[in-house]
């Protein structure tokens, strides 16, 4: 099974994530900030992550650079309520960015458009 890292400090969007992904067919790995997202990296080899770009201990555009740097660099989905936000994100190397809320369907249609499938 695919893995996907959700790296957002609001215990609610994390939660829709979960049920979101794995209604898809993919492993979730959860964190409330990035300071562990490029351990799991190396880890667990996901496929993508989905970072907030605001979350206390790590921010998101700290992380997604970390990201960049690793061998096993998976697919960053930058995330924010804020869309001034999401602009930073792709400039430091997000894949692509979604704003908050996250519909289903558009979810769904990032990852394809990323080429990401579950098993």
């Amino acid at each position: 099974m695919k893995t996907i890292i959700v790296a957002d400090d609001d215990a609610m969007f994390r939660m829709i994530m979960q049920r979101h992904l794995g209604t898809m067919g993919f492993a979730i790995i959860e964190n409330e900030s990035g300071k562990q997202v490029a351990e799991q990296i190396r880890q667990y080899q996901p496929v993508a992550c989905l970072i907030d770009i605001i979350m206390e201990e790590k921010e998101g555009i700290e992380t997604i650079t970390e990201i960049a740097e690793l061998p096993h660099r998976p697919k960053v989905i930058a995330v924010s309520s804020n869309a001034f936000y999401l602009d930073l994100a792709s400039e430091c190397g997000a894949d692509a960015a979604l704003q908050k809320p996250i519909a289903l369907e558009t979810l769904k249609a990032t990852l394809g458009r990323l080429g990401i499938k579950p098993d």
